[in-house]
């Protein structure tokens, strides 16, 4: 799917969230719903949470597009 080196980064970028929802109820619970959500999908944990991020990197990619091509519109 992607890079060793970076799935090795994202791996323990993931697992140190997963430490840190341990004191964060809220938290845990996004990280709950996301396994839940893997596993409905027959996907690993760690599939999932790249997949709604590189989801969430595009969405706002293309709003930060959009911003700015109206910004630099021309005026008629």
């Amino acid at each position: 799917m992607f890079d060793l080196h970076i799935s090795d980064q994202f791996t323990r970028i993931v697992d140190d969230l997963i430490l840190a929802s341990e004191n964060d109820t809220g938290f845990k619970e996004v990280i709950q719903w996301v396994d839940m959500q893997s596993q409905k999908k027959g996907i690993s944990f760690y599939e999932m949470v790249y997949t709604i991020t590189d989801k969430q990197l595009t969405k706002k990619r293309a709003q930060q597009f959009l911003s700015e091509k109206m910004m630099y519109r021309p005026e008629k």
